[in-house]
């Protein structure tokens, strides 16, 4: 099985998710994936602040996070 590691950023103030992300990072199990969407999504949060759309005040703010989850693939091809 195959497993495809995708992020969202997410504000714990209204619990959603609007935005998400395929990374374009795949894995052939499950752990790989996990380990790699920690690392994933630190240096992504760690960016945010990089952007102009993301400054430090919005992302206390909104109380935004970086989630991810590793996406099983299905089908005959993975």
């Amino acid at each position: 099985m195959k497993y495809i590691l995708i992020l969202y950023m997410c504000s714990t103030i209204s619990n959603q998710c609007p935005s998400s992300t395929i990374s374009g990072y795949q894995f052939n199990n499950h752990y790989d994936c996990v380990a790699a969407g920690y690392r994933v999504a630190h240096n992504t949060f760690l960016n945010l602040k990089e952007t102009e759309d993301f400054e430090r005040e919005r992302i206390e703010r909104e109380k935004l996070v970086i989630k991810f989850e590793c996406k099983e693939l299905k089908g005959e091809n993975t």
